[in-house]
Formats: structure tokens, C-alpha cells, sequence
């Protein structure tokens, strides 16, 4: 799969409508839009999971092409895979490596995720769903920053 979204028309080559790096605003703004919503249920949940994680596979895909890495088969991992092996360059190591530690966002994500799968015990008064909006903000914020220092980043290479 290339990292843009394509548009054919009969008869015609396929044209560019948008690149990796605004699909990851896009992204972005979609997480925004979900939060806005006071009615964070189950299903605005794990939409907002699925929603983020288009936006860092983009946004390793945009990285990927921008650094002119020539990784064979980075287009077929999943988000997390590409991180792991973005993370092997000097540049980036430690930006990366510290977002996959247990204060990084990445681990957050694949930790809220996977409360997402436990069923909520509601014979108990302190709830085990312990994913709330609050949490799910802070993860976006923590992505937002990420964005920001690793662009700021390749533009001084």
C-alpha cells in the first residue's frame, strides 16, 4: 500500500489526493472531534484507538519516505512493528525508544487497549475501567508532542 490515497478514473493514471503527513493531521483532528463528544462509551473508545493508530502508522510511513529509509516490507507491518524499526536510527533512537518505554505513549496505548478488552466489574463500588477521557487526552497529548520534536528533528538533519 503506498502512503498516499489515490484516485483512479478510467482510463487515466491514479492522482494524488493526499499525502502521509496530512493523513496524520487528519487523524489527529478525528481523535480531537471523538473527545469533543461527552458521550465516551465502549464503541467512541476504541474508535479513538483505531482512529490514533492510522495516525502513527502515517505518520511512521511519512518518516519512512521523508528519510528515504529503504526497509523492505515497511508498508506491511503494523504501527508499532515500524516504530521498533524506525527507533534502529541514530537520529531517532532516543526520541522513539523513550515513547515505547512505560511513560511513553506507545505502551499507553497498547495498555488502554488491551482494559479495553477486560470486562468492566461492576459488582465492585471502584470501577476497573480506568480509561477515561482524561486518559485518553493526555495519550493524545503526549502523541501531539511526539509530532512535534520528531518534525522539528528531521528539519535540522
Amino acid at each position: 500500500m503506498d502512503c498516499c490515497l489515490w484516485q483512479w478514473r478510467l482510463g487515466t493514471k491514479p492522482q494524488k489526493l493526499v499525502s502521509a503527513k496530512e493523513l496524520v493531521n487528519l487523524y489527529i483532528d478525528i481523535c480531537d472531534q471523538i473527545l469533543l463528544d461527552k458521550n465516551l462509551n465502549h464503541n467512541n473508545k476504541y474508535l479513538f484507538f483505531s482512529t490514533l493508530e492510522q495516525s502513527i502508522d502515517y505518520f511512521a510511513i511519512y518518516l519512512h519516505s521523508e528519510l528515504n529509509f529503504n526497509i523492505s516490507n515497511f508498508h506491511d507491518l503494523n504501527f508499532y512493528a515500524k516504530w521498533k524499526v524506525l527507533s534502529n536510527d541514530a537520529a531517532l533512537t532516543n526520541i522513539i525508544k523513550r515513547e515505547m518505554s512505560d511513560d511513553g505513549f506507545l505502551s499507553d496505548i497498547l495498555l488502554a487497549k488491551d482494559k479495553l478488552l477486560i470486562p468492566i466489574n461492576t459488582s465492585i463500588i471502584a470501577s476497573n475501567d480506568s480509561i477515561n477521557l482524561k486518559k485518553l487526552n493526555l495519550i493524545l497529548d503526549k502523541y501531539k508532542s511526539f509530532i512535534l520534536l520528531l518534525r522539528k528533528t528531521i528539519e535540522e538533519c
